[in-house]
């Protein structure tokens, strides 16, 4: 697929000589995995490439959402965004299954009804035959379409080879297909061949060879590669499927006469591509009744471009058997790779190749034996024929194609175009009566063929704040954008709105100034279109509800920005609460699958995201940015307006703000001082901050703590004038966090002039660099903490009033800056992956689910105890933290198939003389994914009543599956 924009992303209106629009179902369904899908996109491609004055617009059928969505992807930089749109049919099975139903029927009324609405010049039905199996539908001619409608003709394989039709249902389906060629205003057909066998088909239908080339992507690929050795010696190329008129077979036979005539000559038979595992294995026991050996017969499977020219390059020869081809890519391509083809004399084959001494009868194994023997043993021969098939080959390409197909088209009677909906609805209408469709259904089908408005709103999801009322930082993130946002609107040319959706009703308009939650009333409903939909509020836990209408705002053209406020929950699960990193993980999945863009509330996350992506090679474009989140002093003075009203300390005052929750470090701080407490450190250290969960062990250890109420305090609970104070009274600001997403405290120290000691987090670096002084300590480390105070004190490092207030962003200039990444395409990076996705579903999101089993090359890594073992709330179990350290080139996730098994942290309980209590293991999930060379921190819990019953050590470790341990375990004393 292309890999960089193609054209302009608009056409100058009086450019414009042709709008011609393509009926795209055919990169949706099967076919995008075969040639006519590979055809269709190449040919898209060129018209892009060379011909400007073409404007080009494309639909897909909206009942194969996901394959809508990958198609949309695929044609991204081919087609202006502005001129992909959907439809809706209503077919509910394939045509040679259910046979020609009034779904069928209705929906063939609806593509037509689609095409008139949109009004092109042209209509061209790029693969008549889809929907044989599938529920895709087709623009067929004399189906209400005004539109001059033409199609494109590949073969009539089915037609010659009945064995394909082994059903009357089959049988009917293609014959009705074949015969509404007729009706279609031209036919471009692939070849000569092709040509010629429409109009034997049809005698006096119009059609012309359009012809067909090898893609720029593929020809890049051919100048880029290198070609790589892959231990297959020397061999015989076959590219294809295994179906009868590729007549395989005659390659395997052949190989005996190869044998008699080059004896003990070692060559194999090299297969390439997508094929029935039925199929290969007949081609397997075909091989062994010759008497060929295993070992010369090797099956790859789907190979991708890269691979296939390396394949090409190697080849001695590439076979193209087949008793019947529309085309002969394969071919042409290996050609241009300056590999000899043998071909069948059939077919178009000879087309391609041109020379006749490369053509074989397709019936007789032994004269193709003769050819590729005759090649091998006369090197000097086959070079020439290389040169000569090259010169052949240059007449075949694809901006030859299009300039064909376009001056073909151009000289069709264009009707007057100036259609609308109602005249449309007009022309439909007796043919919903002719068949006798039910008129009610007919209509709102009629309806989702419609075009939408194009008319693009900002539309800000606030459902979770608009839910609750207590004040968690992420509320008050959405509560305060949302306002500024409002608050801006009268001077805003952009239209926004507000949003929440909570149960099946669908949207609703929220008051952005309030986020109350608005009465679902008609008048507040909103309906989702080519909108930009963000997704700025932590409504994780409703993402299967918001699934559909993301994915509709996705086939309508809109864009869907997922805010990302950080990867706490994914990568430092063991700080979290138990439920969050199941339910986060799955809402990233859902995002990841439905997002076009991500924005982030730092670099620092924003670093991370893209480090996750590039880890399970993503396999779609994603936008990245971030923005700064605001912050608001209104209510805390200036440190210079303060100092003299506040008492004095003797000793030095360090301060932590933030609730007590595990990741926020306060153990580590509360080791560190005790330790300077011990050796004669005469220091303060202040908490600020209300009792979070899981704290209850270090909420008692600070109130019994012998320095409580003196050099040890804590304030639970204080308004913005005490905070301001405490923050003019304390000396440096301590932000001990092992993870975060921002670090509000640390910006608001900036403001005070106060200098920083902090954990060496990448955020924390990003957001310190607004304060007078900051240093950094290694993350999680108490000594580390101890040996920064003290340097602090003794080099007197005091703060500087002069960097009081410093500008950090209000919240109106942090909505600004949201605004101008999401509206304005401000985006920080943009991640490309290796090779686009155009095969797969929109719910491939990469490597995230175990593959097989960890070899010993892939199972090193590192443990490391962080925290722990300490008493859980409920006192029913005691927590180990421990971090995980992937040390292997191999993404790891605790998902995989019912053999392979996830990777897990789990444990072994020993008694005190080291014998193991043979207990139920518990088994601690990764969250997502545990990527090459990152940490994450896990935790495991014991069962309190187990210990008490004689348990000592837990030795911790990684293991896949049930009993696949990875190697030497942790113990950790209990």
């Amino acid at each position: 697929m292309a890999k960089a924009s193609r054209r302009s992303s608009g056409i100058m209106k009086d450019s414009v000589q042709m709008r011609l629009w393509i009926d795209g179902q055919c990169l949706q369904t099967a076919s995008r995995f075969r040639g006519i899908g590979r055809y269709v996109m190449d040919f898209i491609g060129a018209i892009a490439d060379n011909h400007p004055e073409v404007d080009l617009s494309i639909s897909f059928n909206a009942a194969m959402p996901s394959e809508a969505l990958i198609a949309r992807e695929a044609v991204r930089f081919l087609v202006r965004p502005a001129n992909i749109h959907v439809w809706h049919g209503a077919a509910q099975a394939g045509e040679a299954i259910e046979g020609y139903t009034p779904q069928r029927r209705l929906s063939e009324l609806a593509i037509s009804h689609h095409v008139n609405c949109l009004a092109p010049d042209i209509a061209l039905s790029a693969s008549p035959f889809e929907g044989s199996v599938d529920i895709a539908v087709p623009l067929l001619p004399e189906r209400g379409c005004v539109i001059p409608t033409t199609s494109i003709f590949y073969d009539a394989i089915p037609y010659r080879y009945k064995r394909y039709l082994d059903t009357k249902l089959m049988r009917d389906y293609y014959q009705r297909r074949l015969n509404s060629y007729t009706g279609f205003a031209d036919n471009l057909c692939i070849s000569e061949f092709s040509t010629s066998e429409l109009k034997s088909i049809h005698n006096s239908i119009s059609a012309v060879n359009i012809s067909a080339g090898i893609s720029n992507e593929f020809i890049q690929i051919e100048r880029e590669a290198k070609e790589v050795k892959q231990g297959l010696g020397e061999f015989i190329l076959y590219v294809g499927s295994l179906v009868g008129h590729k007549n395989v077979n005659a390659v395997i036979e052949s190989f005996v006469h190869i044998d008699g005539i080059l004896p003990a000559n070692g060559l194999k038979l090299v297969i390439a591509g997508d094929v029935q595992s039925s199929l290969l294995n007949s081609v397997k026991a075909s091989w062994g009744r010759l008497g060929l050996s295993s070992e010369r017969l090797i099956c790859l499977g789907h190979v991708s471009d890269a691979e296939l020219v390396s394949l090409y390059k190697q080849a001695k020869v590439l076979v193209q058997p087949s008793f019947m081809e529309g085309f002969g890519l394969t071919a042409l391509e290996a050609i241009h790779c300056g590999t000899p083809v043998v071909a069948a004399r059939a077919g178009a084959l000879p087309e391609v190749v041109g020379i006749d001494d490369l053509l074989f009868d397709p019936s007789s194994p032994k004269e193709l034996a003769s050819v590729i023997a005759r090649l091998l043993d006369n090197p000097g021969w086959s070079r020439d024929l290389q040169k000569q098939m090259r010169m052949h080959a240059e007449q075949f390409t694809w901006k030859r194609s299009a300039k064909t197909a376009i001056e073909r088209l151009s000289k069709l009677d264009r009707r007057d175009t100036g259609r609308d909906v109602l005249s449309s609805r007009s022309q439909i209408a007796p043919l919903i009566d002719l068949h006798g469709l039910d008129t009610a259904v007919a209509a709102r089908t009629l309806a989702l063929a419609e075009p939408l408005s194009s008319q693009r709103r900002l539309l800000i999801d606030a459902t979770f704040t608009g839910l609750v009322t207590h004040k968690t930082g992420i509320q008050r993130v959405v509560k305060k954008i949302c306002e500024s946002i409002a608050n801006d609107q009268v001077r805003s040319v952009e239209q926004i709105q507000f949003v929440l959706c909570d149960d099946p009703s669908g949207w609703f308009a929220m008051d952005g100034r309030t986020l109350e939650r608005p009465e679902k009333e008609p008048a507040n409903k909103v309906v989702i279109g080519s909108d930009t939909l963000l997704m700025l509020d932590s409504s994780w836990h409703l993402f299967e509800l918001h699934q559909p209408h993301l994915r509709a705002c996705r086939l309508r053209g809109g864009e869907v920005i997922t805010c990302l406020y950080d990867t706490v929950p994914i990568r430092s699960a063991a700080f979290c609460d138990p439920n969050m990193p199941v339910m986060f993980s799955k809402w990233l999945r859902s995002a990841l699958m439905y997002s076009t863009g991500f924005v982030c509330i730092s670099r620092a996350v924003a670093d991370e995201l893209l480090a996750l992506l590039e880890a399970i090679e993503f396999p779609r474009r994603m936008n990245v940015g971030y923005w700064q989140l605001g912050a608001d002093f209104s209510g805390a003075s200036a440190a210079g307006e303060t100092v003299g009203t506040l008492a004095t300390s003797p000793r030095p005052r360090f301060l932590m703000v933030g609730t007590l929750e595990p990741r926020k470090g306060h153990r580590v701080a509360l080791d560190a001082f005790e330790t300077l407490w011990s050796d004669g450190v005469d220091a303060e250290l202040v908490l600020v901050g209300k009792t979070g969960w899981e704290v209850t062990h270090l909420v008692e250890r600070i109130r019994n703590h012998p320095e409580y109420g003196k050099r040890l305090q804590w304030h639970e609970t204080v308004n913005d004038d005490e905070l301001g104070r405490l923050y003019a009274q304390c000396d440096a600001l301590i932000a001990a966090s092992f993870a975060e997403g921002f670090g509000l405290p640390i910006v608001e120290a900036g403001h005070f002039g106060k200098p920083v000691l902090a954990s060496d987090i990448p955020v924390f670096r990003e957001v310190a660099k607004g304060t007078s002084v900051a240093h950094f300590f290694t993350v999680g480390d108490p000594a580390a903490l101890a040996d920064a105070v003290n340097q602090f004190i003794r080099s007197n490092d005091k703060a500087d009033p002069s960097m009081s207030g410093g500008h950090w962003p209000s919240w109106a200039e942090s909505a600004a800056q949201l605004k101008e990444v999401v509206l304005g395409q401000n985006w920080y990076r943009t991640y490309e992956p290796d090779a686009q996705n155009s095969r797969g579903s929109i719910t491939d999101i990469g490597h995230t689910q175990m593959s097989g089993q960890l070899d010993e090359t892939q199972r090193a890594h590192r443990l490391d105890v962080v925290e722990g073992p300490y008493p859980t709330d409920d006192g029913r179990t005691r927590k180990i933290v421990v971090a995980a350290t992937n040390l292997t080139d191999k993404v790891w996730s605790s998902l995989g198939s019912a053999n392979e098994g996830g990777v897990t942290l789990s444990y072994h309980l020993l008694d005190r003389a080291g014998r193991d209590l043979q207990v139920k293991n518990a088994y601690t999930p990764i969250p997502f994914v545990l990527a090459p060379g990152d940490t994450i921190y896990m935790a495991l819990k014991v069962p309190t009543d187990l210990v008490e019953q004689g348990a000592s050590f837990a030795d911790i470790e990684l293991v896949q599956g049930n009993s696949n341990w990875l190697g030497t375990p942790l113990r950790v004393s209990l």
